[in-house]
């Protein structure tokens, strides 16, 4: 296998993969049956040793919990960011239904997310069945997020302390900044991540030996694709985005976990990624 037909491979599950969709018998309208989740993916290459990836230790960026490359996989070489967009019918029916998100949006946050899982987890096996070493971090058991903080207890004899204690909204390895680091996008006014292909979607990546090609990072800001027009700020139901101060996470997840109490065990929201220059493309050319 090379980098070529792993991307292949990838692109080749997204579009005819029967776990692609929606289960008839979880569908939340009977026309949502069926619907699938994503478009052709975009992918983006950072050598394991990027110092950028050390740089997402810094308290400005992710912080020192934040895992590298070599943590997941010694002898990693190479971290591949795959970015998935989500389809048109996703992105259209979320625009339109609201302050409460749409079927479809809610079906891609959570099935879509089960589906991404099982695409990482089937390129990393066929990576290793190749004779190569390959890691999913974000279905790796090393993963860890958090939303909201916990503090850190007293430690008993031989504990170490928890690196993410007192953390909140974040995690060991965010796919993110990953994908910021391998040249796939810069961030936006909401915090997602703008590619070429816009912010609605998902992301995961890849740590490997696999020799692939870098993916020049087109840009050097943080918010280089970000024209900071403002329209992600008015659809936010919870107020969690302004000019000034960007968003803030503690009012977006609230908001989240109301869907969550309406639609379990989905959740979600989404506005501030439709219905906005950068819903399906970068504003700025790169």
């Amino acid at each position: 296998m090379d980098e070529r037909q792993l991307k292949e491979r990838i692109t080749e599950n997204i579009a005819g993969s029967p776990d692609g969709g929606v289960d008839p018998a979880a569908a939340l309208r009977a026309d949502l049956a069926g619907m699938r989740f994503f478009d052709a993916p975009v992918f983006g290459v950072a050598a394991a040793d990027d110092p950028m990836f050390a740089q997402l230790k810094n308290p400005e960026a992710v912080g020192a919990h934040h895992l590298l490359p070599q943590d997941f996989l010694p002898g990693a070489r190479f971290v591949l960011s795959v970015f998935l967009p989500y389809t048109s019918r996703i992105k259209d029916a979320n625009a339109r239904a609201g302050r409460m998100p749409a079927g479809e949006w809610l079906h891609g946050r959570i099935e879509g997310q089960k589906f991404i899982s099982l695409l990482a987890a089937d390129a990393a096996r066929a990576l290793r069945d190749a004779g190569f070493s390959a890691v999913a971090p974000s279905i790796d058991g090393r993963f860890r997020a958090v939303d909201a903080a916990k503090p850190a207890g007293p430690l008993k004899n031989g504990e170490t302390a928890d690196p993410m204690a007192g953390k909140s909204y974040t995690s060991n390895w965010s796919e993110r900044h990953v994908a910021f680091v391998c040249g796939l996008g810069t961030f936006g006014l909401s915090k997602g991540l703008i590619t070429k292909k816009g912010i609605a979607g998902r992301f995961f990546s890849l740590v490997t030996d696999l020799d692939m090609e870098i993916t020049p990072r087109a840009y050097t800001g943080l918010y280089e694709y970000c024209i900071r027009c403002g329209l992600c700020v008015p659809p936010c139901p919870a107020g969690a985005i302004s000019l000034e101060n960007g968003k803030s996470h503690a009012p977006c997840s609230a908001f989240l976990n109301e869907t969550g109490v309406l639609y379990a065990p989905r959740y979600g929201c989404g506005k501030c990624q439709v219905g906005v220059p950068c819903e399906s493309r970068s504003p700025v050319r790169p």
